[in-house]
């Protein structure tokens, strides 16, 4: 339906009652995008409920860091899109709970903010500093705020005008149109005359500060003035108590009388980026596009809202200050057309558009709809068709319109004179009729939930998985220019060429599942989409699948529609994503990491994101370049022009907390601090952020990485804060980037540096002490046991000696003794017993002495040994007739040796020795000492009667007490003998 209104060319317009009705009955109905070019708008509101200080919202504005700033009747809140931050700061008590009733943004960044009977505010730099009349206001209820061009700020109240400029303010109260006026609104035009609305008339003030002498120049105007603002043809716009004005050229004309003014009375003005001229009033908003001035209800109920004020932010929404609560309006990307527009069924199950340029929609329960020229018709039981649940649409050469029923499954068809007739020919499948499709040779496709059927010069061929086909649901059907068809089915693909089917299997890295959407593009490449295995593509011979691995937003495709700027549009249950195709090249090629999908859902203006694709066609692109969908919920249609927000969203970080700790607030602070430092033991670190796109904000993403923890940047999706628990004491870096709700980035975001102190157990200090502690319990220890040691030593000493001059002087007494009475004694029975005595006397003699070496300190150097078994050698074989031979290097190296280690090895060779006495019979034995390197060698050789080296010797134990001596200290014994030749034994043993 085509709005109309009023022209400028006249003043006053009589709408016909009939659609003064239709549009108070509908205040959202839309214009056919088709034959309309006024911009549509999606509304969100926000009241106190949402975190809003107070429904009435009189002033807004926007800081250069990208807040939104909103002033009502019970204070100012700071807004990033998602959460509002009430004003509730020490620093600016007066403003705390305060009614706002004006806000500027100057060059500098400075905020002004006016409340009522408390002057006005600047906050810059995180700093408040308050003005009242002392400083030179003309009161301290100030109405309006303005920066003008050259850097002054204006301030008008309710005694008058005030001009801001180098640090000081001048009162205007020279004319009597401002002396004690009130003033309501500020404009500067693009002479840069000011023009001042007051209760009284328009004033205006050239650059040089001088105040014009009349009120507009003919004559006063009736009422009171509200508003003022200049368009961009430089006409003058006012608002007052009495309707809309305009002069130009002088000239005054009034809307008063305008029907499209839902309220004469008249509060704000606004001039948007795109030249819409926005009215607000007391019943609620209107603009003027084209000439014309058109109604804007903001709600859906009969009490429409009260509007304060108007303000368009850099993102191109405009926000609404009204009575009940603050709009958002959002420019459309998307046009629904509903049951309120005229249709006959929102459940639009199919679209298309005939050769006539009307648009075809397929409702399950409403029949056939048609819009054309703004307005829709429908076909139904009462006027042609068979049923009213219709699932699939397709338009025939001769411009009969072929309509697929749900079960049984008829096939209508409508001719261009609107006769309903088809013949249905005996054997067709009987079946919901899911897509129709006639070929280039005339051939008629009819696919069904059951099979396939194929009508070609009055004969029926069928087909289901019994003869070819991979499944028996048919769900779509594409003629490629290079004649094959393509079969989509619930058991896959197949393509029919030459009469019979080829079918494509997971073998060609097609998943086997269903088919859902079937497309041919211009360069004759395949796309095919599933059910849940993504988008395919079938090019050079070669198929290749992208799902949500890839970046593609979902892997359930209904329907595939490709616009006219390369851009593929897919549908979905959960909304309408759209793709570049050729990020799907620079994918393959790796020159990006993941597809850049791009989905669209409630939030930008669907309403519904449960798309239908249970028929065909489920998507359609017009000649004009709109694309179209069909929902649970109407029939959507995407507008050519979209477009898109390119601006990357500023990045803040908002909050940091550890445990129980408010570390730093970002609530009015512009600037990132040098670094944050958490204390010892805080508990978790949290950390909020926000980005400021103000658009859709719900789509808002985030990625975030803390260097010095992560790696790689961790996917946050629209979470605005994150937690770390347990860090480890040390320098960090926090940095959090964003991207809008079309996915354009802010790769440089807010970076934050932080120092989490350590537990005083995790300093340096206390770890120094900790590896001291040990030092120390390890120097203790080692004095204690060097100081044992010496004890030990002290002990072997006295006891050597004690052994030796005690113990051994007494045997040898006892020996002696022993001795003279066996010479004094005669022979008799107790001489031998006496012989005994002294032999044993001798051994225990030489035994102590052994013993004395032994445990004697002194003794434990290599040179020590090597003395001490040559000389044990020399007297052992002393007057036994064995010659021994003693082969002893000239100089051995220091070396200290261990009291186990002399005993062990010295009785090994004792063994030796005592073995070649009782068991060898030789004549003469050898010794040789030698120091290899790190390794001491002992051969002892003799020239006796030998014996078998690998059975046991005569004499016992011997060898083995002496391998077991030797494995002790780390050494091996090897002996090399045979009966009747030479024995030589080879002791090894490495120095310790």
């Amino acid at each position: 339906m085509r709005f109309t209104g009023h022209s400028d060319t006249a003043l006053v317009i009589r709408w016909p009652l009939v659609l003064t009705l239709l549009l108070m009955a509908a205040p959202a109905r839309a214009a056919d995008p088709k034959t309309n070019s006024t911009a549509r708008y999606n509304v969100r509101v926000w009241q106190t409920d949402e975190g809003l200080p107070h429904n009435t919202v009189h002033a807004i504005a926007q800081t250069p860091d990208g807040y939104l700033w909103v002033g009502t009747r019970a204070g100012l809140a700071r807004f990033d899109g998602v959460r509002f931050l009430p004003l509730d700061d020490a620093a600016a008590p007066e403003l705390k709970h305060a009614w706002i009733t004006a806000l500027a943004v100057s060059r500098d960044g400075g905020l002004w903010i006016a409340s009522e009977s408390n002057g006005v505010t600047c906050f810059k730099d995180g700093v408040f500093t308050r003005f009242t009349a002392t400083d030179g206001l003309p009161g301290n209820q100030i109405q309006c705020l303005l920066e003008s061009r050259e850097g002054s700020l204006w301030l008008g109240g309710d005694r008058g005008l005030s001009r801001f400029r180098a640090g000081r303010f001048t009162r205007f109260t020279g004319s009597e149109f401002l002396r004690e006026n009130s003033v309501k609104a500020l404009c500067e035009d693009a002479r840069g005359l000011l023009r001042v609305a007051t209760v009284t008339g328009l004033v205006s003030i050239n650059p040089d500060g001088l105040v014009s002498p009349n009120n507009f120049g003919s004559g006063p105007v009736s009422g009171v003035l509200k508003a003022v603002c200049e368009d961009r043809q430089g006409r003058l716009w006012l608002g007052a108590t009495d309707g809309l004005l305009r002069l130009t050229d002088g000239k005054l004309g009034s809307y008063a009388a305008n029907k499209s003014m839902p309220e004469k009375i008249t509060t704000c003005l606004y001039e948007d980026s795109t030249g819409q001229l926005w009215v607000g009033t007391y019943g609620g908003l209107t603009r003027r596009v084209n000439g014309t001035l058109s109604p804007w209800w903001l709600n859906p109920s009969p009490i429409n809202d009260l509007i304060y004020t108007l303000f368009e932010d850099r993102e191109q929404n405009l926000w609404v200050g009204g009575r009940d609560g603050l709009y958002r309006l959002t420019p459309a990307r998307f046009v629904t057309y509903t049951m309120q527009d005229g249709l006959n069924c929102n459940n639009v199950t199919s679209v298309r558009e005939d050769t006539s340029g009307g648009l075809w929609l397929g409702t399950w329960g409403g029949g056939v709809n048609q819009l054309h020229d703004g307005r829709f018709s429908a076909i139904t039981v009462t006027n042609g068709l068979t049923q009213d649940t219709v699932l699939s649409l397709f338009e025939g050469r001769d411009r009969s319109l072929y309509v697929g029923m749900d079960y049984p499954g008829i096939v209508n068809r409508i001719k261009p004179g609107g006769t309903n007739d088809f013949v249905r020919p005996a054997g067709m499948i009987t079946a919901p009729v899911r897509v129709i499709h006639q070929d280039q040779a005339g051939g008629l496709w009819i696919g069904t939930s059951k099979g396939l059927n194929l009508l070609r010069d009055g004969a029926l061929q069928t087909f289901t998985a019994t003869n070819g086909l991979p499944g028996d649901n048919i769900t779509a059907l594409c003629e490629s220019r290079a004649g094959p068809i393509w079969i989509g089915t619930d058991g896959g693909l197949s393509r029919w060429a030459d009469g019979k089917f080829e079918n494509i299997t997971d073998r060609d890295n097609l998943p086997p599942n269903d088919i859902n959407a079937i497309y041919e593009d211009n360069d004759e490449t395949l796309w095919v989409g599933t059910k849940t295995g993504g988008l395919n593509r079938w090019r050079t011979g070669q198929w290749r699948r992208y799902t949500t691995a890839q970046g593609l937003f979902s892997d359930e495709i209904y329907e595939i529609v490709e616009d006219d700027r390369n851009y593929l549009w897919m549908s979905c249950r959960r909304g309408i994503f759209r793709v570049s195709k050729p990020e799907f090249a620079a994918l393959d090629q790796g020159t990006i990491p993941a597809l850049t999908s791009t989905h669209f859902v409630r939030a930008d203006g669907l309403t519904t994101v449960q798309c239908n694709g249970v028929a065909k066609p489920a998507g359609w692109k017009t000649p004009d370049g709109q694309i179209w969908f069909p929902t649970i919920r109407g029939v959507v249609a995407v507008q050519p022009d979209l477009r898109l927000n390119a601006q990357p969203p500023p990045v803040w970080i908002e909050e940091v907390r550890a445990g129980s700790h408010l570390l730093r607030t970002g609530y009015l602070l512009n600037s990132v601090p040098a670094s944050v430092t958490v204390p010892a033991g805080s508990g978790d670190l949290e950390i909020h952020y926000t980005a400021l796109s103000l658009q859709v904000p719900e789509k808002v993403r985030f990625r975030h990485r803390l260097e010095g923890l992560d790696q790689e940047w961790t996917a946050a999706g629209t979470e605005r804060r994150v937690t770390y628990n347990n860090l480890a004491p040390g320098r960090y870096r926090f940095t959090v980037i964003a991207a809008n709700n079309d996915g354009v980035w802010n790769e440089i975001g807010a970076t934050l540096p932080l120092l989490v102190l350590p537990q005083f157990w995790q300093t340096w200090s206390f770890k120094l002490a900790l590896l001291a502690v040990p030092a120390l319990v390890l120097a203790w220890a080692y004095q204690t046991r060097v100081r044992r040691l010496r004890e030990i030593e002290q002990l072997r000493i006295r006891i050597a000696s004690d052994l030796h001059d005690d113990v051994g002087s007494r045997l040898t007494k006892v020996a002696m003794i022993t001795e003279q009475v066996e010479r004094e004694t005669d022979a008799n029975a107790a001489r031998p017993h006496i012989h005994m005595i002294a032999r044993t006397t001798r051994d225990i003699t030489r035994a102590m002495d052994e013993i004395v070496w032994t445990i004697n300190p002194k003794n434990d150097t290599l040179d020590h040994l090597a003395n001490y078994i040559f000389h044990y050698a020399q007297e052992y074989f002393q007057n036994t007739g064995v010659r021994c031979r003693l082969d002893l290097p000239s100089s051995l190296p220091e070396h200290t040796l261990p009291t186990e280690y002399r005993h062990n090895l010295f009785m090994a060779v004792k063994e030796a020795l005592q073995n070649i006495l009782k068991h060898a019979g030789a004549t003469e034995t050898r010794i040789r000492l030698a120091v290899t390197g790190n390794q001491l060698t002992i051969v002892i050789t003799d020239n006796g009667r030998g014996f078998a080296a690998d059975r046991a010797h005569p004499g016992g134990d011997g060898l083995v007490n002496m391998r077991a001596r030797l494995l002790r200290i780390g050494g091996s014994l090897r002996i090399e003998s045979t009966p009747g030749h030479d024995t030589t034994i080879t002791l090894e043993a490495p120095l310790p």
